[in-house]
């Protein structure tokens, strides 16, 4: 599973399945490719911002095969 960042500011991620986690930090239009989560069921993922953590946060509860997640936020 691939996690991307397309945002302008440094997020926290966090991924996990009833048998492992990892979490870490992804900075502006970066990525973290965790293949090991490609074939698990109930997988969690959370993103929320490093800086001021009320500026967004936003988690996927449930993922199915072949589904990609997505986060991008706009400023108008």
């Amino acid at each position: 599973m691939r996690l991307i960042n397309e945002t302008q500011q440094e997020v926290f991620y966090g991924i996990a399945c009833a048998n492992m986690g990892d979490c870490g930090t992804l900075g502006p239009n970066d990525y973290v490719d965790l293949p090991a989560y490609d074939n698990q069921t109930n997988v969690t993922v959370s993103f929320a911002p490093t800086g001021n953590p009320q500026s967004f946060q936003i988690t996927v509860d449930d993922t199915h095969t072949g589904e990609q997640a997505e986060m991008a936020l706009v400023a108008a």
